[in-house]
């Protein structure tokens, strides 16, 4: 029990030392309120987040990407809005504000280890999205959202804790490891539990801080236990495609207990592979926005 004490407080002690983060603009923010807001307008939208010109960059680019596909460049915020609706461009902006809370070369993480990780987190995202909307999961773009932030709480600890943790990239990059059995070696407890406390400080919404910290043992989840699968074999994806930290190009999807639970064929994931297989090459400009 003192041992199981020590580590909430030292979990505690992380989470609030998300106080020394940027914090999360402002505008970002409020966009992401106005989006959920039946009383908005997409004109009230374009005006918010056209005061922030990173950010609309940021958005645009992420627009123009290959993840999208449109026919034509879309040059304008307006046009952008317009063709993306609510739900998207919600998730674009958490994309968005997400790299630049945390951008690849940053002190954080150096060179290696912010592209290791904003290249997975991407991957990952992008699974979750075509997974959802593959398994009839009624809000895809919340899985696209909770598949960026599933890791979230690996950047957190890599700031809290630089030393310990960079032992622990290490060993898992070198496969001697998970992350989720050497974080808990190490502290007590692991990302997943850091990123969700995190997703609650920033009022993310229940289901979003719940499929994060599910996102490793999708059969407990009390709630929404559909979406932390959908990122659980989303993540495996990414594992089988090695894209990120761990990497096994051997892993058997089918053996997986998402698969099961997802009712998924293995016809239907091999599809689904050779469909990211052909993404993967837009994931650094992505992890680069």
């Amino acid at each position: 029990m003192a041992t199981e004490n020590a580590a909430q407080m030292d979990l505690e002690e992380i989470v609030r030392g998300a106080g020394d983060l940027p914090a999360m603009p402002d505008i970002a923010f409020r966009a992401m309120r106005m989006c959920d807001d039946p009383q908005s307008s997409l004109r009230d939208l374009q005006f918010l987040i056209s005061k922030d010109q990173a950010l609309t960059a940021r958005l645009l680019k992420i627009v123009n990407s290959a993840m999208f596909c449109f026919e034509r460049e879309v040059s304008t915020l307006s046009h952008a809005i317009s063709i993306l609706g609510l739900d998207r461009v919600r998730s674009i902006l958490v994309a968005a504000t997400m790299n630049q809370m945390f951008p690849a070369g940053s002190a954080h993480g150096k060179d290696l280890t912010t592209k290791l990780f904003w290249e997975h987190s991407w991957g990952t995202a992008i699974a979750a999205k075509a997974l959802a909307s593959q398994v009839g999961y009624p809000v895809v773009e919340e899985a696209f959202t909770c598949g960026l932030l599933h890791d979230i709480g690996k950047m957190l600890i890599l700031k809290n804790r630089r030393q310990q943790y960079q032992v622990i990239l290490n060993d898992v990059y070198l496969g001697e490891t998970t992350f989720c059995d050497a974080e808990m070696r190490t502290f007590g407890f692991t990302h997943a539990q850091v990123g969700a406390v995190l997703a609650s400080k920033w009022h993310f919404p229940p289901q979003l801080a719940e499929g994060i910290l599910y996102h490793h043992d999708f059969q407990n989840a009390p709630e929404h236990r559909r979406l932390a699968a959908v990122v659980d074999l989303a993540n495996h994806m990414m594992k089988l495609l090695e894209i990120g930290f761990e990497k096994d190009n051997t892993l058997k999807l089918e053996k997986e207990e998402s698969v099961r639970y997802l009712n998924l064929t293995s016809l239907a994931l091999e599809k689904r592979i050779a469909e990211l297989r052909t993404m993967i090459s837009t994931l650094s400009g992505l992890a680069h926005s």
